[in-house]
């Protein structure tokens, strides 16, 4: 009976050997498949989750910057000694933001286009092209200290009060022609 014994104790070796391997490899396949998966739906909703975290810090701090440059504007009657670290620190815009972030502020008002555009009607003598435009625009363009692309842009647009570029809509640049104007 012994002998008996011996070969179905070699059989059973050779098929838990083959199990062995089959269950290996089924795990293998089973994490592979577990980190495809992982990469497919979740790496997505994380990165867009990070995306929407950094587009509110940049929003949130043009917008303490804007009520600042109006709030300077309005106390000092315009924008005569104006100082941009001064306002990102009045604006509580952290350093952190500040070196992720190079702020940019146009400011001019519809009052002072009126008195522009007056003063230079009043001394035309001749032909000439007469462009004087309003606009308020605050801008934050990312460094290279940003995760983000160096030169992605975020501003917001006094005209139409609205923001846009990174994390608000797919455009990239102002329109600098209501700025910068062809005068043919």
């Amino acid at each position: 009976m012994q002998k008996e014994i011996r070969v179905d104790n070699t059989e059973v070796k050779k098929e838990s050997k083959i199990s062995g391997k089959t269950k290996f490899w089924g795990i293998v396949i089973i994490i592979v498949l577990i980190v495809l998966a992982v990469w497919i739906f979740v790496v997505p909703r994380v990165k867009a989750n990070i995306a929407k975290r950094r587009a509110a810090e940049i929003m949130t701090a043009v917008e303490n910057l804007k009520q600042e440059v109006d709030d300077y504007w309005k106390e000092h009657d315009g924008g005569g000694g104006f100082v941009m670290s001064e306002a990102l620190a009045a604006a509580g815009i952290k350093k952190g933001v500040q070196e992720k972030w190079q702020f940019v502020v146009a400011w001019k008002p519809t009052d002072i286009y009126t008195k522009e555009m007056m003063d230079k009607l009043n001394d035309l003598s001749d032909g000439k092209y007469v462009f004087v435009a309003p606009y308020k625009m605050i801008m934050a363009v990312a460094t290279d200290k940003n995760p983000l692309k160096t030169g992605v842009k975020l501003w917001y647009d006094a005209k139409t009060n609205d923001y846009h570029g990174f994390g608000v809509n797919n455009k990239v640049e102002p329109d600098w022609s209501e700025i910068f104007t062809d005068p043919k």
